[in-house]
């Protein structure tokens, strides 16, 4: 990580950098979603990391300040968005990963993939929220990972709300396999 550029290191002591492991095979084939990149920290972990077989590959997704109602824009002020276009350009695993500069749903409404693994990070608004688990969930493949941050973070009562509402209304159809700050599940 040395020649990496970051600013922020929330990354570094989130659960699914502490478990993932556990739950997602690094020599068999891994097909990742990431929506919502920031500085590339965690994309970064998923190249270097999951995608050493063949097979894998990485998709990742995030607009960046090119919409008007980014709910980052106090975050994206300075060189968030150069320094994820370096630390892609260097990372392990560079030629297995497509990047999206455009919103979740644009992505969505032209994507064609299914996905083993899915990292939810992007937009906080509980509209987006929404949208961005539904949408997931549709192209998670069985037995897949979708695995989201902030569920008790950011204005934390609507996010986990918002997370909470769609956990009921797919009760049966998954695992809950991560409940804390971050929340995952695994489809079933």
């Amino acid at each position: 990580m040395e020649n990496y550029r970051f600013t922020k290191n929330w990354f570094l002591h989130s659960e699914i950098k502490k478990y993932l492991e556990y739950f997602l095979d690094k020599t068999k084939q891994n097909n990742i979603l990431e929506i919502g990149c920031y500085e590339g920290m965690s994309s970064t972990f998923f190249a270097d990391n999951f995608l050493d077989n063949k097979g894998s590959s990485m998709i990742c997704v995030d607009p960046y300040l090119k919409i008007d109602d980014n709910d980052h824009k106090t975050l994206l002020q300075d060189n968030e968005e150069s320094n994820f276009d370096h630390n892609m350009s260097i990372c392990k695993n560079i030629g297995k990963i497509t990047i999206h500069k455009i919103t979740s749903d644009d992505f969505f409404s032209i994507n064609k993939n299914t996905f083993n693994f899915i990292y939810i990070d992007g937009c906080h608004m509980c509209e987006f929220i929404k949208r961005d688990l539904e949408n997931s969930f549709n192209v998670l493949q069985k037995n897949g990972i979708m695995w989201m941050d902030d569920y008790l973070g950011g204005d934390g009562i609507q996010i986990k709300k918002t997370m909470d509402e769609f956990l009921e209304k797919y009760n049966g159809r998954y695992e809950l396999i991560n409940k804390g700050y971050q929340l995952a599940i695994r489809k079933y």
